[in-house]
């Protein structure tokens, strides 16, 4: 996109295309392409802020073809950048009713750079002439364009009609991959007894006995794990807790004595 801009400066600032180039004796009050008026340039300044070098018309040719732009040149101001980026805030108030767009008349969704020493922005609205036969719609175009010395405004009509900007598209995260019993089973083991309720130092004291399938926990997919202790007195399992690990690892629950299942806080895997 920034190249696309550069080349439009260049043209604006640098070449006269389809145009009869000529001195203009006096300051417009506006910019007329047909119908369509819009404020201009000259209209914002100070006395003596810049100068109007010439204004390129189109030639007989190019209005019988369909194609009237009018290029007014601006030379001689303090600070270039400066005095585009006041025009552009006005033709985007609300008198004015201009949106910043891209050359396929798309709004941009982004506000546009006006800080740089090259640069163009293209502002467009609903032209209030009608469209001819076959045409979409009319537009009023409107490029502000500087560069280190001088500012250029084009003004013109466009076919179409001006779109939304582009939705931002958002990657949507691939949903987590079921795990195996045996890396469910390990990430079980790896935890620490006192964050899911029960003793000791590791995990390697107790002995886990899964379930076959799947139950249904929270809209979950778990595997239930049924957790005992040995008892060293003779050997008998002593029944600890059960619990529900999700297929993604990435929740855990556990049984409370009166039935209820309540979800543990863990840091995820």
């Amino acid at each position: 996109m920034k190249s696309r801009t550069m080349a439009v400066a260049a043209a604006l600032l640098l070449a006269c295309l389809l145009t009869a180039c000529g001195k203009k004796d006096t300051a417009p009050a506006v910019y007329t392409v047909g119908t369509d008026e819009v404020v201009s340039l000259d209209s914002i300044m100070g006395e003596g802020e810049a100068l109007l070098s010439s204004v390129d018309a189109p030639t007989e040719e190019a209005v019988a073809a369909g194609i009237e732009t009018y290029t007014y040149h601006y030379r001689q101001m303090a600070d270039p950048a400066e005095l585009a980026a006041e025009y552009i805030s006005v033709l985007r108030g609300a008198e004015q009713g201009f949106a910043p767009t891209d050359e396929l008349n798309q709004q941009l969704a982004e506000e546009p750079n006006l800080e740089t020493l090259t640069g163009a922005v293209i502002l467009e609205k609903k032209s209030s002439v009608e469209p001819a036969e076959g045409e979409r719609g009319k537009i009023f175009r409107v490029i502000v364009a500087w560069s280190e010395f001088a500012v250029a405004i084009e003004v013109s009509h466009q076919s179409g009609v001006i779109l939304p900007p582009p939705v931002e598209e958002v990657e949507e995260e691939a949903p987590a991959q079921p795990t195996g019993l045996m890396e469910q089973l390990e990430y079980f083991s790896g935890l620490r007894p006192e964050d899911i309720g029960l003793e000791g130092d590791n995990m390697a004291d107790y002995m886990v006995y899964p379930k076959e399938g799947w139950v249904l926990v929270d809209s979950y997919s778990c595997r239930e794990l049924r957790v005992y202790l040995e008892d060293v007195r003779d050997g008998s399992n002593v029944y600890m807790g059960t619990y529900y690990l999700t297929s993604d690892l990435t929740q855990l629950y556990r049984k409370n004595d009166d039935g209820s299942v309540v979800r543990l806080e863990l840091e995820k895997p």
